[in-house]
């Protein structure tokens, strides 16, 4: 009985070191590769840092449609937000400030609300005068795709399109001043 306990134990020892050994060699997949896509040039989009940014395309309140990728070449800050949302509401005045100073080099904020009629939303946005583009998500699809936690979330894309921050509540001055290349 002991030595069918010994050669079991040495077994199980066996089969942890063996998987151990796999594990450490092969390492974890990269989680962008489990959230995200592969697009047919082989890279990976993903609302994941370091990953590209998945592309989408939605309308403005305005009506003008905005495609993420005809960006590319520009900062781009995505902000996803309710009229309902407090922190949002107190963010919105630290987005704009940030826009008026850096639009002119070029940096984009697209603000995307999520889910409420376009009436709402202007009547909000026009209340906090906000000239940065309003984009409307009436069904959260882009919420989905970019696997929002809640509102606020900030992502911040690069030139080349890679997500280079993400922010969870209220984005300040400072961080949306860091990620500027």
């Amino acid at each position: 009985l002991d030595f069918k306990r010994i050669l079991l134990l040495m077994t199980a020892v066996a089969a942890a070191s063996a998987a151990l050994f796999i594990f450490v060699s092969g390492g974890l997949p990269e989680r962008a590769q489990f959230s995200g896509q592969i697009l047919p040039n082989g890279v990976i989009a993903a609302p994941e840092l370091n990953a590209v940014a998945p592309n989408f395309t939605l309308t403005t309140l305005n009506g003008t449609q905005v495609t993420l990728q005809s960006l590319r070449g520009t900062p781009v800050i995505i902000n996803f937000w309710a009229t309902w949302c407090e922190p949002c509401r107190v963010e919105m005045p630290i987005l704009q400030r940030f826009y008026e100073a850096t639009q002119s080099r070029g940096v984009h904020i697209l603000a995307v609300n999520l889910g409420e009629t376009p009436d709402v939303v202007r009547q909000w946005a026009d209340d906090l005068n906000l000239t940065f583009d309003i984009l409307l998500d009436p069904q959260q699809s882009l919420a989905a795709l970019y696997q929002i936690r809640g509102q606020p979330s900030t992502y911040a894309i690069s030139p080349s399109g890679t997500i280079t921050s993400i922010f969870y509540g209220p984005v300040s001055a400072e961080q949306l001043q860091s990620v500027l290349p």
